[in-house]
């Protein structure tokens, strides 16, 4: 970055950068040992080739890193604290409003806090807005009311207020964080009916788009929710199906309706107006991309196009050039300054990291002399297509887990087409107001679609055309951006940095050596040696000293290429002791085992509904997360819902040695089995068995292994799990599934036990207590998510824990039941909740237990 201004704002995005990540318990620190640099810096002593000129901007650009690290911390002051409010009565406006197949979705700002007032005890929720959701009745329509709301109107209705925790698992999505960035305080669902007090006129931009909608639904075709989705960024109307195909050929960008829309937008209309002087062809340019930013909500990197677009067409008014890379630059920190947590934002992290690639790698590529002789566009298509994914590669591994291998050619494929689909479709919305020439114009996008959609439902069925990808750690990102640096610096000019450097260690090393030799010798009570300074002093051979600092730049290809295959492979990510991790999985229950040698066994996989898949969203990323890529065993207690539901997410994307399900008398795998989940697959979160049809397939691909009362299993030589029950087939309980679920007794190599009980009642405890097996526990976790019908307090006085655990989310059950609580709470046990804590770690070693909440 040899442009003065272009370093200048870097240095305040690295310092907001800094202050967005900084937990907040470390943020005095950091700031200490920014202040004490900067104390360092003033008092500096120009040396070697820095040179006099130097020191002014190396204060300027360490201000500006203390300014954005500072004002990055002021952040988190935009995230909501936690808050639940149910069925409260709520006036506001619709700002907003969107309908789907699956309800419908809009935002609403409160304008009447009284009932929130007294409830929440304080009025603070005047004039904030949240994500409002309304769910349609049991008939699939909305509550009365709802279908005729507009933006605009003034609405009074009894809603549940939620302002989410922060992601109680490493790799959640942050919901907090994206409603913090969009403006949103929380999120609102709405209960029973609407009462609409003011009717409102809608805005333009939410005219239009409902305008496209109604022709959209005149053509019969599957695409006009792909067709929205490209042209506005929303996919609410894609079947999941669908995007899926576009997530695994690497085309999903298509949605994010950032800088290629913009890019396709501003082309258009600048060769649209060509016959306009300069000024009112740049002037109208600017406001169609604004309008077109609106038009899409100005979610994060919309508006960081929009903002470079503008940068563009401004610099042309002035000297008719534009520096790319200070306008990329330039519009982060605009951003930044609006709203600092755009910073952490993945959606803009992406689009402004694709957006450095193809300004600064692009043109490096283009120079490689096998692509150098091609025609131009194709040229273009492929070193714009390739710097977008090398410069993001990394944030899309640690973010998605998942690599799509087919991604260069599948956007090498369809980009050209897909610029034409939109191009179509955006002159298509302006004729919206004219049917007869904007159908037409849908109907060709449609069709072009449909052939789109065909080229990426082959490729997606391609052989390892995306892959899940273990998290590398960050040794991976400063290896694969720091060979990135080394290219674009220049191999030379960094191998004689390194040279200096290392006989400046060398000179210094030395000069410490002769100061404790002199130290020592007046000490001594003997004479010694006068060589003996030179050995202290580190004189070691010049080449030796200097093939050490050029390893990696000889043969660098080959050394990139082990280190990418290492760190990707990550098998170092194993525990120094047993831990056992209870995920936070909402209702339901997931843990994790993994032992000092390296085995992991994970023990259900949390719920499965309609709308959420613990096992994909939550369970397969922290795997992924903490470098995870196979299992040694998944137990699968019993086949209710909330204990089964993820399982088809992890059986489908990492290696699982084997299956282990209760022996209780059920063939899992049956026929009737099948018959059994299509009636009861996707009703919700409770007592429903969870054996769909897939998940049931999977297991007759994967085979099964049946476990009963009596079964050892040696995880490693030091760490081993018996199973206590089910013994004798129960029947004619409360409920048969849950008392013939598979308790397991983990004994630890440091003499400790872990009682991990599913959903075990009454009856099963009982089972256990009369086989006389041993059933003490250190690490307990209590039965059924804290249900009552499992507080049989003759069993549990038998047992002696130093702690408890209870997995357990959001239900309608009562869970944990206040008895059950009570009971431990008496006993002056620590209890532990998913719920309230999140994700809770516990580390078994010689020194005790340790839980990490």
């Amino acid at each position: 970055m040899s442009d003065l201004w272009t370093r200048r704002i870097a240095s305040l995005l690295l310092g907001g950068l800094i202050g967005v990540y900084t937990p907040e318990s470390v943020r005095l620190f950091v700031l200490g040992v920014f202040v004490m640099l900067a104390l360092r810096i003033v008092l500096w002593r120009p040396r070697d080739f820095w040179g006099l000129s130097f020191r002014p901007e190396i204060l300027i650009l360490g201000a500006g890193v203390l300014a954005g690290l500072l004002y990055g911390y002021m952040g988190s002051l935009n995230i909501e604290p936690p808050l639940v409010l149910d069925r409260v009565q709520v006036t506001g406006e619709l700002t907003d409003w969107n309908t789907g197949e699956d309800g419908a979705t809009g935002s609403f700002v409160i304008i009447d806090d009284s009932q929130t007032t007294e409830k929440q005890g304080q009025g603070n929720f005047r004039g904030k807005k949240y994500r409002l959701k309304v769910y349609p009745n049991a008939g699939g329509e909305l509550p009365e009311g709802w279908t005729l709301v507009r933006p605009g109107d003034t609405l009074r209705f009894t809603a549940k207020i939620e302002q989410p925790k922060p992601p109680g698992t490493a790799g959640q999505f942050d919901l907090p964080l994206y409603y913090a960035v969009r403006g949103f305080s929380g999120g609102i669902t709405a209960k029973g009916n609407a009462e609409i007090i003011t009717p409102g006129d809608p805005p333009f931009s939410w005219t239009l788009r409902s305008r496209v909608r109604q022709l959209l639904e005149q053509i019969s075709s599957s695409q006009t929710g792909v067709l929205e989705g490209i042209l506005f960024g929303d996919t609410s109307r894609i079947p999941e199906e669908d995007l899926e195909q576009y997530r695994i050929t690497g085309v999903y960008h298509v949605f994010s309706a950032s800088g290629s829309n913009v890019a396709f937008l501003f082309i258009l209309c600048w060769g649209v107006l060509r016959f306009l002087p300069s000024l009112p062809r740049t002037g109208i340019t600017i406001l169609v991309l604004v309008f077109y930013a609106i038009l899409c909500g100005g979610n994060p990197p919309i508006l960081r196009a929009t903002l470079m677009g503008v940068l563009v067409l401004l610099g042309r008014l002035g000297s008719g050039r534009s520096h790319s890379l200070r306008g990329l630059l330039l519009a982060a920190l605009i951003l930044f300054f609006w709203q600092p947590l755009n910073l952490k934002d993945i959606g803009f992290q992406l689009s402004f990291m694709a957006t450095w690639g193809i300004i600064v790698l692009s043109p490096r590529l283009m120079q490689i002399q096998r692509i150098k002789s091609w025609p131009p566009a194709l040229k273009i298509a492929l070193t714009t297509t390739c710097a977008a994914q090398i410069a993001t590669l990394p944030f899309l591994i640690s973010t998605f887990h998942r690599l799509s291998l087919i991604g260069v050619i599948a956007n090498l494929g369809v980009l050209f087409i897909l610029g034409s689909i939109f191009q179509l479709g955006i002159i298509g919305v302006i004729f919206s107001f004219l049917p007869f020439a904007a159908l037409p114009l849908f109907q060709v996008s449609l069709w072009l679609l449909e052939v789109i959609s065909g080229i990426l439902f082959q490729l997606a069925r391609m052989p390892l055309a995306d892959v899940w990808v273990v998290n590398p750690g960050i040794l991976f990102w400063v290896c694969w951006y720091g060979g990135i640096s080394v290219q674009l610096i220049g191999k030379e000019r960094v191998r004689f940095t390194l040279q200096v450097w290392v006989r400046s260690l060398r000179r210094r090393l030395g000069f410490l050596g002769v100061q404790i030799f002199g130290m020592v010798k007046k000490v001594l009570p003997f004479p010694v040696d006068k060589e003996f300074p030179e050995v202290i002093s580190l004189k070691l051979d010049r080449a030796l000293w200097e093939k050490a600092a050029l390893f990696g730049l000889k043969g660098e290809r080959i050394v990139l290429i082990f280190l990418v295959l290492l760190l990707l492979w990550s098998p170092w990510n194993t525990p120094h002791a047993l831990e056992v991790t209870f995920i936070d999985v909402g209702q339901g229950d997931s843990i994790l085992i993994e032992t000092p040698k390296g085995a992991r066994v994970l023990v259900d996989t949390g719920p499965k509904t309609s709308r959420f898949d613990a096992g994909e969203r939550i369970v397969l990323p922290y795997l992924l997360q903490k470098g995870i890529n196979r299992l040694d065993a998944l137990i699968l207690t019993h086949a209710h819902a909330d204990h089964v539901g993820g399982a088809g997410a992890i059986l489908g994307a990492i290696p699982v040695d084997w299956v282990g399900i209760p022996e209780n008398g059920e063939d899992w795998l049956s026929l009737e089995a099948k018959k059994d989940a299509t009636k009861s697959g996707e009703k919700g979160w409770g007592e429903e068995r969870g054996l769909t049809p897939e998940l049931v397939t999977q297991l007759a691909q994967k085979g099964v292994r049946k476990m009963t009362a009596g079964d050892r299993l040696v995880l490693d030589s030091e760490v081993q799990i018996s199973v206590l029950a089910p013994g004798g087939i129960l029947e004619g309980t409360h409920s048969d599934e849950n008392n013939n679920s598979i308790i397991l007794r983990l004994e630890s190599p440091y003499g400790q036990s872990v009682l991990l009980t599913a959903d075990m009642e009454e009856e099963e405890m009982e089972e256990i207590m009369k086989t006389g097996q041993d059933f003490s526990a250190d690490l307990f976790k209590i039965p059924h998510h804290g249900s009552r019908f499992s507080l049989v307090t003759d069993w549990l006085d038998q047992i002696d824990p130093q702690t408890v655990i209870i997995s357990v989310g959001k239900n309608s059950f009562g869970h944990p039941n206040s008895n059950v609580l009570k009971y431990w709470e008496d006993r002056q046990i620590p209890i532990y909740r998913t719920d309230d804590m999140g994700t809770i770690r516990v580390r078994l070693d010689k020194k005790g237990i340790e839980v990490l909440p």
